[in-house]
């Protein structure tokens, strides 16, 4: 049985929107490589372009949404630019001692402490700013795990 590249192709985006809960795989930008490779191995014959770009744009805009969402869920929280930021970082280190769980603790618990600090009489204040980065950081995987099966359904039905 001979395997097509488009089943290779529609297999790695699949493995590429299952990637979107894993922290550091950089899910988007490999879809859009596995649509373009597959474009270059059929001799840019298929998909059509216009199809090629669009995939390509939703599968970057996918990586955009990942990064940003954080931040904008912080911001409707209250939280402000560099609190989020910080606590990104804590988490991001966090997340090298702790798993996956360490991203959730550093960025929640950074928002809150800077937060509490900030409005030392209002730890409602700096719950709820929390709350708002930590379900943000959250669904931005899910947000993009949704585009990136978009993608593939487009991609499939473009091929197939």
């Amino acid at each position: 049985m001979a395997v097509s590249a488009a089943g290779v192709a529609i297999v790695l985006l699949i493995v590429w929107t299952a990637s979107s809960f894993v922290p550091f795989v950089p899910s988007g930008v490999l879809a859009a490589l596995t649509v373009v490779g597959y474009a270059y191995a059929t001799g840019f014959t298929e998909p059509g372009l216009l199809v090629l770009v669009a995939l390509v744009l939703v599968s970057l805009l996918a990586s955009v949404a990942e990064l940003v969402s954080g931040m904008v869920s912080g911001k409707l929280g209250g939280a402000p630019t560099w609190t989020v930021v910080v606590g990104t970082l804590v988490g991001v280190a966090l997340l090298f001692v702790m798993g996956p769980i360490g991203l959730v603790v550093g960025l929640g618990g950074t928002v809150f402490l800077a937060s509490l600090y900030e409005n030392s009489a209002e730890p409602r204040v700096a719950a709820r700013r929390s709350a708002y980065a930590v379900i943000g950081a959250l669904a931005s995987s899910l947000v993009q795990a949704v585009i990136l099966a978009g993608v593939t359904v487009a991609f499939a039905i473009s091929v197939l």
